[in-house]
């Protein structure tokens, strides 16, 4: 078999006509996966942005509660503040009124009017007051018997010892 010189140009054209097939078959297969690849893309991109928006709406509204929220811990420390000088001010007057009590009881029990300065630490003319008062109920109580209830006067005097 003699190889044929005047073939070569048709083989050779054969075998480009073959090539071209075959590297068009490969570029609309590229083409395609590149189409595919585009389309994954766009819609991940869509997807992304709209994690993203909802994600910024959550931002938002996460704001607004936060706003809401400081006002209402302003109020709450407001009333706070108020409740606390509220019982600051509930203790004075409880205290003032156990100071009170004690110095009676003392004076009750015969102690003497540096005892009572002392340790209820009142004024001298308010210890010295406790005292006339004391001395004149004791003095009262041995002329009357004693009733279960304190009379107009002994309320009175109470009413204006405190």
């Amino acid at each position: 078999m003699a190889f044929d010189w005047l073939s070569l140009p048709v083989v050779v054209a054969g075998i480009s006509v073959l090539l071209s097939v075959v590297l068009m078959l490969a570029l609309v297969r590229v083409a395609r996966k590149l189409a595919l690849n585009s389309d994954h893309q766009r819609q991940q991109q869509r997807q992304v942005e709209k994690e993203h928006q909802k994600q910024n709406k959550q931002i938002l509204e996460l704001r607004s509660v936060l706003v809401g929220l400081g006002h209402k811990v302003n109020q709450q420390q407001s009333e706070l503040q108020l409740l606390n000088e509220r019982i600051a001010e509930i203790e004075n007057a409880d205290k003032d009124g156990r100071l009170y009590s004690r110095a009676n009881k003392m004076v009750q029990l015969g102690a003497d009017i540096n005892e009572i300065i002392e340790e209820c630490e009142l004024p001298k003319a308010e210890a010295e007051l406790m005292l006339s008062l004391q001395k004149k109920m004791a003095a009262q109580s041995s002329k009357k018997p004693r009733s279960s209830s304190p009379s107009r006067t002994q309320r009175s005097s109470v009413d204006r010892q405190r």
